[in-house]
């Protein structure tokens, strides 16, 4: 019994990841609607996603959970801010992301 406890207190937690699969780094998105006005879609928004980590975007109609995903896409672009996938900075659409919206 006591080699068996010994075992359990040498062993650690796993040390969370380093790098960071997706980071999303004080974007703003902005653009101008059919009628002229300039739009805020995000503002100052910074989120990291851990490789390996399994992360939902939730929230309410309009408050930018499409325009996330379609930043970290490359289908959209920050107005201020940087985005990375894999340590590497998205500035245009990969044929390696894809996502499904669900009805």
């Amino acid at each position: 019994m006591q080699s068996q406890t010994m075992a359990a207190e040498k062993l650690s937690p796993a040390a969370p990841p380093t790098d960071a699969a997706i980071a999303i780094d004080d974007v703003t998105l902005r653009f101008v609607t059919p009628d002229g006005h300039m739009m805020t879609a995000i503002r100052d928004f910074t989120m990291t996603v851990a490789r390996g980590e399994f992360a939902c975007v939730v929230g309410p109609t309009g408050c930018g959970k499409s325009t996330t995903l379609n930043l970290v896409t490359g289908l959209l672009r920050p107005t201020t801010g940087n985005v990375r996938v894999m340590g590497n900075p998205v500035t245009d659409i990969s044929r390696d992301i894809g996502f499904v919206f669900q009805a």
